[in-house]
């Protein structure tokens, strides 16, 4: 029985091998040679730790007090839609790390004078000329999400 089945392997190679040699590298070398390397003998982890020990949050307590509660809202919404569009892979709780990330780098990178400026304008118009303005917006921030998720 057991030469029976060594002669029905020896058979098949053939059939085998073209298989084999037929299977595409999800690599090319030079991606394996620029690859970072794995060694067994340094803790990552460890590594990781102390790399970040002496990290501090910084404070964004009162860095949004100006933005009105429905730009926060949009604005958050918007840096969602970017995150999952752009990083599909990463998990919820780094969607969320990221989405706060770039909330409050937008913030900090706004001009809080030209913010408050149209928003000064923005109340010296007429109520209609106001709903105008923000049918506007609406549709040009669903138009920007319609365009992301493109």
């Amino acid at each position: 029985m057991l030469l029976y089945i060594i002669m029905e392997i020896v058979e098949h190679i053939d059939e085998v091998e073209k298989v084999e040699n037929n299977i595409s590298q999800p690599f090319t070398q030079e991606e394996l040679l620029n690859a970072d390397k794995y060694d067994p003998n340094i803790d990552y982890r460890k590594e990781l730790l102390k790399k970040y020990e002496n990290y501090e949050l910084p404070d964004y307590n009162g860095l949004d007090d100006f933005v009105e509660n429905k730009d926060k809202v949009a604005l958050i919404r918007y840096c969602n839609l970017i995150i999952k569009k752009n990083f599909p892979e990463y998990p919820s709780v780094m969607e969320e790390v990221l989405v706060k990330k770039m909330y409050y780098d937008t913030i900090t990178n706004m001009s809080k004078d030209d913010y408050l400026e149209e928003k000064r304008k923005e109340n010296e118009l007429s109520v209609l000329d106001r709903e105008l303005q923000k049918i506007k917006d609406e549709d040009n921030l669903e138009y920007a999400i319609q365009e992301l998720q493109k």
